[in-house]
């Protein structure tokens, strides 16, 4: 009795490089998002690049999903980021965000339109409005006018050692007078307001807002008049990447404002939710780790299983061991087969008693 060997076939190679490409496919697939402005969007118009920026600057990554994500964080020490809102927040979810703010928060808001962004300003009590209109500039720019670069005008912990903030088809920030405008497009930029991609003689060329900050209660709104500032594509621009980490300053977490955006895979959703069950989440990491397991298994042992040395006669469709060994040898002569079947049988024979 003994154990076959296992043997890498061609079929196992297969399965077992099928099996590596799926759970590959599906990790990556319920780890990734494709919508814009996503935390776990990896591609140019995602945002995942913030967290690094925020994991070099060591904050901890807070994805916010509902009003419990802003009452349980510490206000007082972190900075939440809403870009390009597009739904309207409810009165529970805005007064979760008035209530950070009140307690000591930061808020960044950026966006380019002029819809919700506006509506959750107006329920934070912040004055001032995004215009919503397209800021170009044929000056100073990068590539195109319609990606304009804004200049500090005066020296705060949000601009320090910025040189300048680049646009992508932004847009500009009416000020309120309660506002303190931090950065100011160049004094060649105007509002297209017929969307014509051209300056026409009624849209005057003047200096204009860009990021803006308003206090509220004990704390503060940092409206930024384009939300593709902080995308994968656009952070390595005039001097995005440096302007996001200044905005962090010295929080110890990021909150990442997704109550009103699809951005989260189904994966990470699935982690965010039952990571605060720990029970449940080690029954379930044990169980997908059994399952993997017995999977590997079957693919390295196939149905290897001990079974019995087949005898020579075995080996062929029927007949004697006589008929085994001529075939096996047609120019041995009769004597010589009888005498070699005979010490097979013998051996056989005492193998078996």
């Amino acid at each position: 009795m003994r154990v076959r060997e296992y043997k890498l076939t061609y079929p196992r190679v297969v399965f077992a490089a099928v099996l590596l490409v799926t759970l590959t496919t599906l990790a990556v697939g319920v780890g990734t998002s494709a919508t814009a402005y996503g935390p776990y969007n990896y591609d140019w118009d995602g945002t995942s690049d913030v967290r690094s920026v925020a994991a070099d600057a060591g904050a901890d990554v807070e994805i916010v999903r509902s009003p419990a994500g802003y009452r349980e964080a510490n206000a007082e020490s972190a900075t939440a980021f809403v870009l390009e809102p597009t739904e309207r927040y409810s009165d529970a979810e805005s007064e979760a965000v008035a209530s950070f703010l009140d307690r000591g928060g930061t808020v960044v808001v950026a966006a380019e339109g002029n819809g919700e962004a506006n509506r959750l300003l107006a329920a934070l009590g912040v004055e001032s409005r995004f215009d919503g209109r397209p800021l170009r500039d044929e000056q100073r720019f990068y590539r195109s006018p319609a990606l304009p670069i804004g200049t500090p005008v005066r020296e705060t912990s949000t601009t320090r050692n910025v040189s300048g903030v680049t646009l992508n088809h932004g847009t500009t920030v009416n000020a309120s007078t309660t506002g303190t405008v931090l950065v100011n497009s160049s004094a060649f930029s105007y509002l297209d307001a017929n969307g014509n991609d051209e300056l026409d003689p009624v849209e005057p060329i003047r200096e204009r807002p860009i990021v803006v900050r308003e206090d509220v209660d004990d704390g503060s709104v940092i409206l930024v008049s384009d939300a593709s500032v902080f995308i994968n594509g656009m952070l390595d621009r005039t001097d995005n990447r440096r302007f996001a980490a200044n905005l962090l300053g010295s929080s110890d977490a990021l909150l990442v404002d997704q109550q009103r955006r699809p951005a989260i895979p189904d994966g990470i959703a699935f982690v965010l939710t039952t990571a605060d069950s720990p029970p449940r989440l080690f029954v379930i990491s044990t169980s997908l780790i059994a399952v993997l397991g017995v999977a590997w298994w079957r693919v390295t042992t196939g149905n290897d299983r001990e079974e019995p040395d087949p005898t020579t006669a075995e080996l062929y469709s029927g007949g004697t061991v006589e008929e085994a060994i001529d075939e096996r040898q047609p120019d041995w002569d009769a004597e010589r087969v009888e005498r070699v079947a005979g010490e097979i049988k013998t051996d056989e024979s005492g193998q078996n008693s």
